[in-house]
């Protein structure tokens, strides 16, 4: 592992390589150790999620899923887990139509200035398009 950087910053990732990226999470790692935690789910062994009674993460083997088995990874760092949940929110928005590419894009290239706390205020930087602020009022 290279020496850590000068400044650490996980949205400073432009022109960087998943091994740039995995060093980079191995630093935030080492200087707040209690912030990363990464586990591997277990395969869903049956049809129904009320199968199971243990609390352990499942996957379906599916075509939603990677052909191998995924690597979950979760953060005890509060407002990342804030970031990572509005995330979560406008990748759902893009997959239902709710929102379309460019306004995904233009999200994320604005962020955090687009953040809205999963619509708990309004974003410093608006990034939806006009026509779907129009039909909100």
């Amino acid at each position: 592992m290279a020496p850590p950087p000068q400044n650490i910053h996980l949205y400073d990732t432009a022109g960087r390589d998943a091994s740039e990226m995995i060093e980079l999470l191995f630093w935030l790692d080492e200087f707040n150790p209690s912030a990363l935690h990464l586990f591997l789910p277990r395969k869903f062994p049956g049809e129904k999620c009320n199968e199971v009674a243990d609390t352990s993460v499942y996957y379906h083997d599916n075509d939603s899923w990677p052909a191998h088995a995924p690597v979950c990874m979760w953060f005890d760092y509060g407002v990342l887990n804030d970031f990572l949940k509005e995330w979560v929110v406008r990748m759902d928005e893009l997959k239902s139509g709710e929102i379309t590419k460019d306004e995904y894009f233009e999200w994320k290239i604005n962020w955090p200035q687009t953040c809205d706390g999963c619509g708990k205020y309004e974003p410093k930087k608006q990034w939806r398009s006009v026509k779907f602020e129009l039909s909100e009022t």
